[in-house]
């Protein structure tokens, strides 16, 4: 995984997250994805007013590289649907790697915060609307242990994967036992 600091994942939005799970598996030969769904979470805001967004996620690793696809599964108001609408299906943000105060505080001295809130296991999120520099989004996570610890055994099965078994997997099939 890339070093603090640093481009940690690419995030992709999508219409059909089956779709680009086969796009990513069978003809980039990235995987395995462990996928889960996201419900509307309590706290979301898009631009600063409440909203209810709920997702599908598919997550990986190409390398170092932390490969997310994103399918929003409702109507929400969100930076997902906003990007869907005026680009269509690609790279919709990009999450750096590093302290979320001092990341949080110094972007937020240049650009929106176009959604923030806390994912299922509590680490706050925020995605900055950074379009008219980079024509994508930048995403702040604040990661904690048992999250890194995720994404290292997610990394260590792409390291082992074959290619072909099993490419696309439950986000509960990481869990030991």
């Amino acid at each position: 995984m890339q070093a603090e600091g640093k481009i940690i994942q690419l995030c992709h939005v999508t219409r059909d997250l089956d779709a680009a799970l086969r796009h990513w598996t069978q003809d980039l030969k990235v995987g395995p994805f462990f996928v889960f769904d996201v419900p509307a979470l309590p706290g979301q805001l898009y631009y600063g007013e409440p909203t209810e967004v709920a997702m599908r996620i598919g997550f990986g690793f190409s390398d170092g590289m932390f490969i997310e696809l994103l399918q929003q599964t409702n109507d929400g108001r969100s930076p997902f649907r906003d990007f869907l609408e005026e680009k269509g299906e690609g790279l919709h943000h990009i999450l750096l790697r590093g302290a979320f105060e001092e990341s949080h505080a110094r972007l937020s001295a240049k650009y929106k915060i176009a959604f923030s809130g806390t994912i299922p296991s509590g680490e706050r999120v925020a995605i900055f609307d950074t379009r008219a520099a980079n024509g994508s989004y930048i995403e702040l996570l604040d990661f904690s242990e048992s999250m890194l610890f995720g994404l290292q055994l997610m990394q260590q099965a792409s390291a082992q994967w074959d290619g072909v078994t099993d490419p696309v997997r439950d986000m509960a099939s990481l869990a030991p036992g």
